[in-house]
């Protein structure tokens, strides 16, 4: 299991709010991968607390755990790490103000 096949899974995953992937939204910081099927995904949030915490982290583990090879998905918040409106991809941007988001 590689680090790349694991983060494109995670481009199917979308932040409910705005219907952007995590890794559009730039909340992935990190993915481990190890040679017994184990994956450790890092991210960090827009806000603290934020409510859509257990659906993203179910759709995650749906997303990676389908993985061939895959034994165990560990999602964890990565709260050394601040996230910040230049996080976001440029396409994902656009998605974001047609949304009404002033980004």
């Amino acid at each position: 299991m590689s680090e790349h096949t694991v983060r494109e899974a995670l481009t199917q995953v979308m932040d409910p709010h705005m219907n952007v992937s995590l890794v559009d939204m730039g909340m992935v910081r990190r993915v481990e991968t190890s040679a017994t099927g184990k994956v450790e995904i890092g991210l960090v949030f827009p806000c603290v607390g934020c409510p859509a915490w257990d659906l993203i982290q179910s759709d995650i583990k749906k997303s990676v755990g389908g993985l061939p090879g895959v034994e165990q998905v560990k999602v964890r918040i990565e709260w050394q790490h601040e996230w910040s409106r230049d996080d976001i991809a440029p396409d994902a941007r656009l998605i974001a103000r047609e949304h009404g988001y002033c980004i």
